[in-house]
């Protein structure tokens, strides 16, 4: 039965439309841009911002800034899986691999395999193209033994025991038990490895983007041709992904110790 306008809350329709008005282009705004863009005056905007920073749905930071904070970010997650997480971290991710010159990639689950939302390319690895929307397999990729290792156990099992684990080099991970101990490696660890496993001139690393619940929202990346990169230099870079995927994480609200790849991860892709 419709509702009528008798129980339309206006004070839920303000609160919303502040919260309305942030968006992947406009991801911080100060008290007087949130009064232009809802239309409101600024002691109602105040009294609004207030509620919701005290309900942890926006922020403040030193520059009097709001901004989506983590409780909203997590109940919004599946809009923020595809296209918006990708604008979300786009600049981060493109100025990181500036800075350390190699190849950055972010990417989700799909099943057994990995879709790629952003790919920064300095170095070609692979025979084929790969650009945003690309699948690659999970099992052999830094990024999906991070994403793989945040499912529980028992899902986890079902997923190793339906992926067809194909050897797309001498070193890749195709038996069960062989992967399953590589990721319980991985989940201890919190940050992942690949050498070589999924191209004969590839190594990489992966770390986790974690949410405030905390979940594995999607998995970072830096690749980078193997025989060009002795131990040293690929400690370093780890050490500089890690700082990385820590801070991505605490834009999306996670706080906790990092690395980390606590069980749960965020919802598929459909």
């Amino acid at each position: 039965m419709p509702r009528t306008t008798n129980h339309f809350i206006q004070s839920l329709d303000r609160g919303l439309r502040v919260l309305m008005a942030f968006t992947p282009e406009r991801p911080r705004l100060t008290l007087t841009e949130l009064a232009v863009a809802t239309g409101l005056n600024k002691p109602a905007v105040q009294r609004l911002t207030d509620t919701l920073v005290a309900l942890n749905f926006l922020g403040r930071n030193r520059h009097k800034e709001f901004y989506l904070a983590p409780k909203l970010l997590s109940l919004g997650y599946t809009c923020l899986q595809g296209h918006e997480l990708r604008e979300m971290v786009r600049q981060d991710l493109r100025a990181f691999s500036d800075r350390i010159g190699h190849t950055v990639n972010l990417c989700i689950l799909n099943g057994g395999e990995l879709v790629v939302l952003y790919r920064r390319e300095v170095g070609t690895f692979y025979k084929f193209d790969v650009h945003a929307g690309s699948s690659l397999p999970a099992h052999c990729t830094s990024m999906g033994k991070v994403l793989l290792a945040a499912l529980p156990d028992a899902e986890l099992k079902q997923r190793i025991a339906a992926m067809d684990l194909i050897p797309y080099t001498p070193l890749s991970l195709t038996d069960p038990d062989e992967l399953w101990r590589e990721l319980m490696a991985t989940r201890a660890r919190g940050y992942a490895m690949s050498d070589r496993e999924s191209s004969q001139v590839l190594y990489s690393a992966a770390v986790p983007i974690l949410d405030g619940r905390p979940r594995v929202l999607a998995a970072v990346n830096v690749s980078m041709y193997a025989e060009l990169c002795d131990q040293a230099r690929r400690q370093e870079l780890t050490h500089m992904l890690l700082a990385e995927g820590r801070r991505l994480s605490a834009v999306m609200g996670y706080g906790g110790p990092y690395p980390s790849i606590p069980l749960g991860l965020a919802e598929e892709i459909d």
